[in-house]
């Protein structure tokens, strides 16, 4: 959505839209932070190997620690729905890895 409607998926996330070098910033980094999750949890699921899952458990577990930082060191929002989104899908992929690796032993 960030590549399509940039706008409309800044405003579901409680974000505004920048402009310059930050709406270029803003859309690259986000865009590629939701692809390369989306697209590497599915080559997770069709490949059925444990590897793709790690990229998307790293970034969503660095998203909601970062999102901690933010919030203690800059005064920034705490987030808890998104942050519980993030670690609810981490949790569910290590579940994922963990299960397919039991069947495999």
């Amino acid at each position: 959505m960030w590549l399509i409607n940039p706008s409309e998926i800044a405003m579901s996330l409680g974000m505004q839209l920048l402009t310059g070098h930050g709406l270029s910033t803003q859309i690259g980094d986000l865009a590629s932070f939701f692809l390369v999750v989306g697209i590497f949890t599915f080559l997770g699921v069709y490949k059925k190997k444990n590897y793709w899952f790690y990229t998307p458990i790293a970034l969503l577990a660095f998203a909601a620690i970062s999102r901690v930082i933010a919030f203690l060191a800059h005064g920034a929002s705490l987030s808890i729905d998104k942050i519980l989104v993030e670690l609810v899908l981490v949790v569910f992929l290590l579940f994922v890895v963990n299960r397919k690796e039991k069947n495999f032993s």
